[in-house]
C-alpha cells in the first residue's frame, strides 16, 4: 500500500520564528499556565550566578582582611537570596508539573474542535487522515507538539538568561584586558595577546560545538526516518494485536502465535538496531562536545590565572570570571541545541498547523429550513453526479430522483453501486460534483447546514456506539429526556436489555470506564442505534442495513413493527435482503451509480432486470 508522504521542505530562521510565535498564541488561548515556564527559566538561568558572585566577593573580602562580621553578613545575604530563589523555583516547578499534567488534554482541544467542524469529506481524505494519525502517534509514543516545543523553549530561555548574566559578568573583564592593554594600563604584549588567543580559541570551539550539535540532530532525524515504518509496525503490534481482545480470538483459533512471535522478534531486532544507532551517534557527538567544553574550560582557567598573576584582576575575580565563562559556554551549547531541536521538530509542528489550517470547501448556507404545518417535504436529485475526493471515478452519475415525506422507499443493488453515496449526498455530508439537490424547490446548499441535517435520523451500516451511558447514547446528549428515551427503547425492541441494566439509563455501555458497564451484542448495538434514530424524531429516517446483525426472529419483529417504529415519516432503507423490500412502497435499484429500475416489489419482480435476478438468487435458498 502506498504511504501518504508528509515530508516538508526545510524552513529558514524567519519562518521558524513565525511558527513558534503562532504556537505561543495557541498556548495563550488554551493553556495560559505555560507562562510559569518564564519564571522557571529565569530562576534556572540566574541561580548559578548567585554562588559565583558571592564566592568572588567573599574571597576578595578575605584576601583584603575585611572584618568577619562583614563577611558573615555577605554570606547570610547570599544564602537568603539563594533560599528565596530556590523557593520560587520549587513553586515554579510545582506549577509547571500541574501544567504538564493537563497539557495533553487542553491542547487536544484545537484538534478536537477542528475535527468536529471540518467538512465530513475532509475526514475521508487520505492526506487528512495521515495528518491526524501522525498526531495520535506522536501523542502515544513520544510527546505532543506543545510538550516538545515547551520543553525546548524552556531550555532555550534558560540558556538565554544564563548567557546574558555571563556576558554582563565577563564583559568588563574582556573589555579591560583589550582596551586597557592598548592604552598601556597593563602589559599589552602579554595580556592583550593572550586575550586575543583565548577569544579565538573560545570562538573556534563554539563554532565546532555548533557544528557538532547540528550534525547530531541531523543524524537523529535520519535514524528516526529510517525506522519510521518499523515503529509504526511496533505500535500496530502492541495496540491492535497484542492488547486486542478481538484479535486474541483469531490468534488462538488459527494458531497464529508463532507468526506473532516472529513479528515480535523482528520488532525487538528493529528496536535494538535503532537504539544502537542512536547511542553511537550520541556517544560520538556528546564526547566531542564534552572534550571541547573541557578544553575551553582549561583555556579559560589558564587565561584567568595568567591575568591574576599579571595583577590585572583580584583573586575573587578569578572565580567570578572563570565561572561566568564556563556558564557562557554551557549556555551557548544549550542555546544551539535547543534551537536546532525546535527546528528539527518543525515537521511535527507543520503537520499540526496544517491540520488546523484545513479549509472547508462546502458552501455554508444561512436560510432556515421552512417549518411547514403539513410536515410535507420534497427532496429532488436533479442531474446529480458525484466523484469522491482524490478519485476519477463517478460514484453517482446523472441521477434524478424525488422523495416525498411519508413514503417508504428501499435502495437495493450490488456493492459499490452508489446506495450509501446517495445517502451521504442526501444528508449533505458531501456536495454534488455536478447537478443540484433541492428541498422544497431550494438548493440545499443555501440552507443552514445544521438545520438541514436536523431533518434526518440515520442508522449507518458502520454506526458507532460510544462507551457512554445508555441514555447519552440514545439522546446524543448529556441531557436526556427520560420519557422520550424509554419510548425509543420500547419501539426499538430493547426492553429486555433495559431490564438487565443495573443503573437504568445511567448504565455505561461496555466496561471501558466502568466495572458495572453492560457489554452488548452486535444485534443489541444495532437496536440501540435504531433507538437513537427514533429519539431524534426527524422527518426522514434512513436505515442502512438495519437488520444485518439481527437474528431472524428479531428481524421479523422489526419489520412487523416497522410502521410503529417509523410512524408517518419518510423511511429510506438500504438492504441486501430483498425480502425486506416488500414493506416499501417503492424500490430504487442502483447499478453503476444510477437508478436502473424503480417500482414496487410486485412490479419489479415481474420485470426482466437486475432486481428480478437478485430476488431469484436469494429466493432459491428458501424453497
Amino acid at each position: 500500500m502506498k504511504r501518504v508522504s508528509l515530508n516538508r521542505e526545510s524552513s529558514g530562521l524567519k519562518d521558524d520564528i513565525r511558527v513558534y510565535l503562532r504556537l505561543l498564541r495557541l498556548l495563550n488561548q488554551y493553556n495560559r499556565g505555560w507562562l510559569v515556564i518564564l519564571l522557571g527559566a529565569f530562576l534556572d538561568g540566574a541561580l548559578p550566578f548567585v554562588a559565583i558572585w558571592l564566592s568572588a566577593m567573599l574571597l576578595d573580602a578575605l584576601y583584603a582582611g575585611r572584618p568577619a562580621a562583614e563577611m558573615m553578613a555577605w554570606a547570610l545575604a547570599g544564602a537568603g537570596l539563594s533560599l528565596a530563589m530556590a523557593s520560587l523555583r520549587h513553586f515554579a516547578t510545582r506549577q509547571k508539573n500541574i501544567m504538564w499534567w493537563g497539557m495533553q488534554h487542553r491542547m487536544a482541544e484545537p484538534l478536537m474542535r477542528k475535527t468536529m467542524e471540518m467538512d465530513y469529506g475532509l475526514t475521508e481524505s487520505a492526506r487528512v487522515r495521515a495528518l491526524r494519525a501522525r498526531q495520535d502517534e506522536y501523542r502515544k509514543k513520544e510527546r505532543d507538539v506543545f510538550e516538545r516545543f515547551l520543553e525546548q523553549l524552556e531550555l532555550f530561555l534558560t540558556a538565554c538568561v544564563r548567557l546574558i548574566f555571563s556576558l554582563v559578568t565577563v564583559w568588563p573583564f574582556f573589555a579591560g584586558q583589550l582596551w586597557g592593554g592598548r592604552n598601556g594600563q597593563t602589559d599589552g604584549r602579554g595580556t592583550g595577546l593572550f586575550t586575543l588567543l583565548a577569544a579565538a580559541a573560545l570562538i573556534g570551539s563554539l563554532l565546532l560545538n555548533h557544528w557538532s550539535v547540528r550534525q547530531q540532530g541531523k543524524k537523529r532525524r535520519a535514524i528516526h526516518n529510517e525506522h519510521e515504518d518499523e515503529n509504526r509496525l511496533n505500535d500496530y503490534m502492541m495496540d491492535e494485536v497484542v492488547l486486542s481482545t478481538e484479535a486474541g480470538k483469531d490468534i488462538r483459533i488459527f494458531h497464529q502465535q508463532k507468526m506473532m512471535e516472529s513479528y515480535g522478534n523482528q520488532m525487538n531486532r528493529n528496536w535494538r538496531r535503532m537504539t544502537l544507532q542512536y547511542a553511537a551517534n550520541d556517544v560520538r557527538h556528546f564526547g566531542l562536545q564534552g572534550m571541547l567544553s573541557s578544553c575551553v574550560g582549561g583555556i579559560v582557567y589558564l587565561y584567568v590565572a595568567f591575568c591574576a598573576w599579571a595583577g590585572s584582576i583580584s583573586i575573587g575575580n578569578v572565580v567570578r570570571y572563570a565561572g561566568a565563562v564556563q556558564q557562557c559556554i554551557q549556555a551557548m551549547t544549550d542555546l544551539l541545541a535547543s534551537w536546532n531541536q525546535m527546528h528539527y521538530d518543525r515537521r511535527q509542528v507543520d503537520e499540526y498547523l496544517e491540520y488546523l489550517d484545513l479549509k472547508n470547501e462546502m458552501k455554508k448556507g444561512t436560510i432556515p429550513v421552512e417549518k411547514r404545518r403539513d410536515g410535507r417535504f420534497l427532496v429532488e436529485f436533479r442531474n446529480v453526479s458525484f466523484r469522491y475526493p482524490e478519485s476519477d471515478r463517478y460514484a453517482i452519475r446523472n441521477l434524478n430522483v424525488k422523495l416525498e415525506i411519508g413514503e417508504r422507499m428501499a435502495l437495493v443493488g450490488r456493492n459499490g453501486s452508489g446506495k450509501t453515496t446517495f445517502v451521504k449526498l442526501l444528508c449533505r455530508l458531501y456536495d454534488p460534483t455536478e447537478g443540484t439537490i433541492l428541498l422544497n424547490g431550494v438548493d440545499i446548499r443555501k440552507y443552514d447546514e445544521q438545520e438541514y441535517r436536523r431533518l434526518f435520523s440515520v442508522v449507518f451500516q458502520d454506526f458507532q456506539i460510544f462507551s457512554f451511558a445508555l441514555g447519552e447514547n440514545i439522546a446524543g446528549s448529556m441531557q436526556v429526556d427520560e420519557a422520550k428515551a424509554m419510548d425509543a427503547i420500547c419501539r426499538a425492541g430493547l426492553e429486555g436489555l433495559y431490564r438487565k441494566m443495573p443503573d437504568g439509563l445511567a448504565t455505561m455501555i461496555n466496561r471501558d470506564f466502568s466495572d458495572t458497564g453492560m457489554e452488548i451484542s452486535g444485534g443489541e448495538a444495532q437496536k440501540l442505534a435504531m433507538a437513537r434514530a427514533i429519539y431524534k424524531d426527524a422527518p426522514f429516517v434512513i436505515l442502512d442495513e438495519p437488520t444485518a446483525a439481527l437474528d431472524p426472529i428479531a428481524e421479523n419483529e422489526i419489520y412487523t413493527g416497522f410502521h410503529e417504529i417509523i410512524g408517518n415519516k419518510t423511511a429510506l432503507f438500504i438492504s441486501h435482503r430483498l425480502s425486506a423490500c416488500r414493506f416499501s412502497k417503492e424500490i430504487l435499484v442502483f447499478e453503476n451509480g444510477n437508478v436502473v429500475q424503480r417500482g414496487s416489489h410486485e412490479e419489479l419482480e415481474k420485470q426482466e432486470g437486475l432486481y428480478r435476478r437478485m430476488w431469484q438468487a436469494q429466493a432459491q435458498y428458501y424453497q
